[in-house]
């Protein structure tokens, strides 16, 4: 009888003893969990140009411009009738500090392969992660009229597929790769 106690209780300590480290990964992943960035990259710290109609056909040039830790957006293209701007200052989230209770114009941003993730600042851990982004910007090249040029692709992530309007470095090439203010879709963006 005391043989089954103790077999018992060895089984319990080893079977307890494999649940601790089976989940000591979880925890460890959790406590590494990656910050977000300090500073928008440098690829994007310019001030891109949007060309296309508006709700009322009138065309228009929408605007983002981006430094080392501030973001503005003019929107004055497809679902407004005159222009809006709002400003958001980028704050760096560390998961294993107390997370700061943001304001509203608080975004955070994360680094995804060649892209940039973007999000609103949030009131919970759980979502302050790049799979909770809103939006995410790209920088590639193009050609327009035989010349490479740079062309930030912005995509509203909640929208996808279809949501993605391109931004050039000047208006006068915005304009001359959407001349009929095309909102999106294939005849949308630098031409091959």
């Amino acid at each position: 009888m005391k043989l089954l106690k103790i077999v018992s209780a060895v089984m319990v300590a080893t079977t307890l003893g494999a649940a601790v480290v089976v989940a000591t990964p979880g925890v460890t992943a959790d406590a590494k969990a990656k910050k977000s960035l300090k500073a928008f990259p440098k690829s994007l710290r310019l001030t891109w140009y949007h060309y296309e109609k508006n709700d009322n056909g009138k065309f228009t040039y929408s605007k983002l411009t981006f430094t080392a830790k501030r973001l503005t957006m003019k929107w004055a293209g497809w679902g407004t009738t005159k222009a809006s701007t709002d400003k958001y200052v980028l704050h760096q989230y560390n998961p294993a500090k107390k997370l700061p209770k943001g304001k509203d114009s608080w975004i955070f941003a994360y680094k995804a392969g060649k892209s940039t993730k973007m999000g609103g600042w949030n009131t919970t851990k759980r979502a302050m992660t790049a799979k909770d982004a809103l939006s995410s910007y790209k920088v590639v090249t193009a050609k327009v009229n035989g010349k490479k040029v740079k062309v930030l692709h912005a995509k509203n992530l909640s929208s996808l597929p279809v949501d993605i309007p391109y931004y050039y470095t000047s208006k006068q090439l915005t304009k001359q790769t959407n001349p009929k203010g095309y909102n999106y879709g294939n005849a949308y963006g630098a031409q091959k």
